[in-house]
């Protein structure tokens, strides 16, 4: 069971960080999320084709992050949990276009609407993007929580095992 405030922090909170390990070196990015209460996982939608993928598909472990703000202080959690589904290119945007279109609604301050298709053919022939951040390679990660720490604004760590 989550509790009330760690459900209105993952509502609240925009910009997670997912980890990996890279030769040994921990590696961050941030990235789009949701979290379904009703189904108790978290979506993420990070760019295919990066070292953070080949890992996440080779290990099917995550641990992800975030502080409020990024500062310190905030109110932050942390969520170890496994990958229960790993969709990835032009057929896992299309099967996930709703969850692609909340993210975007709940998490981000572009929405989703045919403007940002607009955007991502214009975006498409830049030459100076990476193939790997275009919307039509990118991956859809299906997360199952494991255990969360989390902590509001007196610091104090709290953890839960959903």
């Amino acid at each position: 069971m989550i509790p009330p405030e760690l459900e209105a922090m993952f509502q609240e909170i925009q910009t997670p960080v997912i980890f990996a390990t890279v030769d040994e070196y921990p590696h961050a990015t941030p990235m789009n999320w949701l979290w379904l209460p009703d189904e108790g996982v978290f979506w993420f939608n990070p760019a295919g084709g990066t070292r953070k993928i080949r890992l996440l598909r080779k290990n099917g472990n995550v641990c992800f992050a975030t502080v409020e703000g990024m500062k310190k202080g905030g109110r932050g959690f942390m969520v170890w949990g496994v990958v229960e589904r790993f969709e990835y290119g032009f057929w896992a945007l299309g099967r996930n276009w709703r969850i692609k279109a909340r993210m975007l609604r709940e998490k981000s301050e572009i929405c989703f609407d045919r403007r940002i298709l607009r955007f991502w053919l214009t975006y498409a022939r830049h030459p100076d993007i990476h193939y790997s951040t275009l919307p039509w390679n990118a991956a859809f990660v299906r997360i199952r929580p494991k255990r969360i720490v989390y902590w509001l604004e007196d610091q104090v760590e709290r953890e839960v095992t959903p």
